[in-house]
């Protein structure tokens, strides 16, 4: 019996070399994922199993049943994924192979470890009960006394998080990019009003026990104004010092302006590059040319040069739409050539956006488009971890019941110092910076942008990926439909493509994998 497991279930990994999304408004943690090995293996949260010896097979008293939600695939011939998509606990994907799936099948009626001894006697006992303790660690297997960990009551939690806040540096941008929802003028944050919206976000840090402070500096091009990005930075450091609070940053640029010297100080204090990148060549260009309508790819691609040339590789942000959706495949080549983490995001519609008839797509089209796309991973599968970055806006394998952080654990500043919800509605402000506490500002407004819970959502209730999904991006939904309570209009997408995405994501497991053999 062999099973093949990434012990790395959010990437972790590849996320120390960038951004994962030009997004930081994940959802509120409502699991702890993450354990290695050993952990795994030897998890003590299911007392009725794990604290038996092997001798102990053939005590009777002791019944597991298979996940009742579980999901399994075949993935190649002889070997399947399985995994259970609507736990908010720790999530883990394994792939087994044909015997190691008939006996996690035997419990599909509820049995004891000792019946599948005498069932499975050709599997040494100790294996058995380790391969046993394997599948109860993953979730896949569960005492029949335990209740499925589902939708928890806590709306907000803060200990052990991050509170991440957009800090809007500018109105200001180098580009015309099509799809882009900020009106542009000369206004920016003002070194005394920055420096206050950051003393704002560390208030609320402190005030709800966060451990930690991201801070994603934005705009417009945050990057035309890149010295007062670093000073503000190294105030902020400060702060942290001061408060016992971790700070991490990026920079979500388009990488023009980017010259060597400029990295050079990015990465002298960790602050990791979010780079758009929407194609090659013609395809990037007829997305984000400059204001005087010229092509930038070459000035991206430069900026691609220098980053990975001063040991700084960015973290690649694509936004998918019709225009560019036939140019993806030979764009994901070649970021995994260069072996550069990546996100794709599907473009949204928004009052600033021009010809969008050549932005929006079709469900069959972009489902196709994914596809093709899916099948050039498939050709040069990396080893880090790909599952949360290719399907807009969900987060497979982070159950929550939220779609992201709207409301909960997000902040944005605009340049004014109001204090929003989300950064695509900038114009909504709930607050300010001058507030005591922004963040339970934001919390307690009623009206406005909001994160619904998923299973508050119609449409939503009865289905298998809702914990990855959480009904899409709000403000999307809304725009679209008039509603918060509804699911994603992007939903046909999510369901035609979620097994798509696990099948990828065990093909790489296999092919990186040392299986475990019992």
């Amino acid at each position: 019996m062999n099973v093949w497991i990434d012990f790395d279930p959010l990437g972790s990994a590849s996320q120390e070399v960038g951004v994962p999304s030009d997004c930081e408004c994940r959802p509120p943690d409502e699991c702890s994922l993450g354990e290695d090995n050993e952990a795994l293996c030897s998890r003590s949260d299911q007392p009725l199993l794990l604290e038996e010896k092997p001798g102990d097979l053939h005590n009777d008293s002791s019944r597991l049943r298979m996940s009742p939600s579980l999901y399994r695939q075949e993935c190649t011939p002889g070997c399947w994924l399985v995994c259970d998509p609507e736990q908010l606990t720790a999530f883990h994907l394994a792939v087994l192979d044909g015997e190691a799936l008939a006996l996690l099948r035997f419990f599909e009626q509820p049995a004891s470890p000792a019946e599948a001894a005498r069932s499975f006697s050709q599997v040494p006992r100790e294996s058995l009960l380790s391969l046993l303790r394997l599948l109860v660690g993953l979730g896949l297997l569960l005492p029949v006394a335990a209740r499925p960990v589902q939708g928890g009551s806590s709306e907000h939690k803060g200990n052990g998080m991050t509170l991440s806040a957009w800090l809007h540096i500018t109105n200001a941008c180098n580009l015309a990019c099509q799809y882009c929802y900020v009106r542009k003028s000369s206004e920016h944050l003002t070194e005394e009003t920055a420096r206050q919206a950051v003393e704002a976000v560390f208030r609320s840090a402190r005030r709800h026990g966060y451990r930690a402070v991201h801070l994603k500096y934005a705009g417009g091009e945050p990057a035309l104004r890149l010295r007062q990005v670093l000073a503000l930075h190294d105030y902020a450091l400060s702060l942290g010092e001061q408060a016992h609070l971790r700070v991490s940053a990026s920079l979500l640029t388009n990488g023009v302006a980017l010259s060597e010297r400029a990295i050079a100080a990015l990465k002298e204090r960790h602050i990791r590059v979010m780079l758009s990148l929407d194609g090659l060549g013609q395809q990037h260009d007829l997305q984000r040319p400059f204001v005087h309508g010229q092509g930038s790819f070459a000035y991206v691609e430069r900026a691609l040069d220098r980053l990975l040339a001063a040991g700084w590789p960015p973290s690649v942000n694509v936004t998918v739409s019709r225009r560019n959706l036939a140019g993806l495949p030979a764009l994901l080549e070649y970021l995994l050539a260069l072996d550069l983490p990546f996100t794709l995001s599907y473009y949204r519609e928004n009052d600033c956006a021009t010809n969008i008839e050549y932005l929006q797509f079709e469900e069959e089209e972009m489902i196709a488009g994914m596809r093709a796309a899916f099948a050039v991973i498939e050709k040069h599968l990396p080893r880090r971890q790909l599952f949360g970055s290719l399907l807009d806006r969900t987060h497979p394998g982070l159950g929550s019941r939220y779609a992201c952080g709207v409301g909960h654990n997000y902040l944005v500043i605009d340049q004014h110092g109001g204090v929003a919800r989300c950064h695509a509605a900038l114009g909504q402000t709930v607050t300010t910076i001058a507030a005591e506490d922004p963040l339970e500002a934001v919390r307690c407004s009623s009206g406005g942008l909001r994160a619904v819970p998923i299973d508050e959502k119609e449409g939503c209730r009865a289905c298998r990926w809702r914990y990855w999904c959480a009904g899409g991006c709000p403000l999307l939904t809304f725009r679209l439909t008039g509603r918060l309570d509804v699911r994603s209009p992007n939903c046909a997408i999510y369901q035609a493509l979620f097994p798509d995405v696990l099948r990828l994501e065990a093909l790489r497991v296999l092919k990186y994998g040392t299986p475990l053999a019992f």
